[in-house]
């Protein structure tokens, strides 16, 4: 699984049964969801995606998801070919993982800011080499240089500081290989349309640990700007 993970978008959601039939402290039992995610996974194999090196002058696009459970990865290049109007995008590299008890419970942007960091971590000499472009519609970037950020933010922002990151708000996608990374909230955590909104909305989670305690806090305008905050 851990091999795969890397030529299959989101393996961690799409493995997931497997991974709690691992972790049971029960005697082993095969499920029928873990059943039906096995014949799933091979139908997927027989349709393997072509994964492309990047060139030394090529600039990296990096994609994040974060659900509950799992946070994920996908890396692409755009090629420009003579059939298409627009650039093709072409799959390089996927991370997935699956978060531990304690994880799960951090709030979903640190949750994306999480899969950044170790995705710098298991690909540093793609980050050394490259440039490297995040696409996302969360202002990452604006958390990264809060000069009031605590806790563990402040330190993945020490580390995440050596390389030159730029962030980009999403386009529309364009390869069926994104296909899955549509969306970086899913479940509960989708947003209210900025259509329907009358007044601002405000979302907000904490941690506490025994290095202290922090809340993020996010604010929707009626303008959807947003605002992001850490206490």
């Amino acid at each position: 699984m851990a091999a795969l993970s890397h030529f299959i978008s989101r393996l961690g959601e799409k493995g997931l049964p497997f991974f709690k039939l691992l972790k049971a402290s029960e005697c082993f039992s095969w499920s029928e969801e873990a059943d039906t995610a096995f014949e799933q996974l091979k139908l997927f194999l027989t349709k393997p995606l072509i994964m492309m090196v990047p060139r030394p002058d090529e600039t990296l696009l990096i994609y994040i998801s974060a659900t509950s459970c799992v946070i994920s990865t996908a890396i692409v290049i755009e090629h420009e070919e003579a059939e298409h109007a627009y650039k093709v995008q072409c799959p390089v590299y996927f991370i997935s993982e699956v978060l531990n008890e304690p994880k799960t419970r951090y709030p979903q942007v640190q949750k994306l800011l999480y899969i950044i960091l170790i995705t710098s971590c298991k690909l540093r000499h793609y980050f050394e080499y490259y440039k490297i472009i995040v696409v996302t519609k969360f202002p990452l970037g604006d958390i990264l240089r809060n000069k009031e950020a605590n806790g563990h933010i402040i330190k993945w922002v020490i580390d995440l500081g050596t390389y030159s990151i730029k962030f980009r708000r999403r386009p529309t996608i364009k390869s069926q290989a994104l296909a899955d990374f549509n969306a970086e909230w899913t479940e509960i955590q989708e947003l209210i349309p900025a259509t329907c909104l009358k007044h601002w909305v405000m979302y907000f989670d904490g941690a506490l640990n025994i290095n202290g305690a922090a809340a993020v806090i996010l604010f929707i305008t009626l303008t959807k700007d947003k605002l992001q905050y850490i206490l």
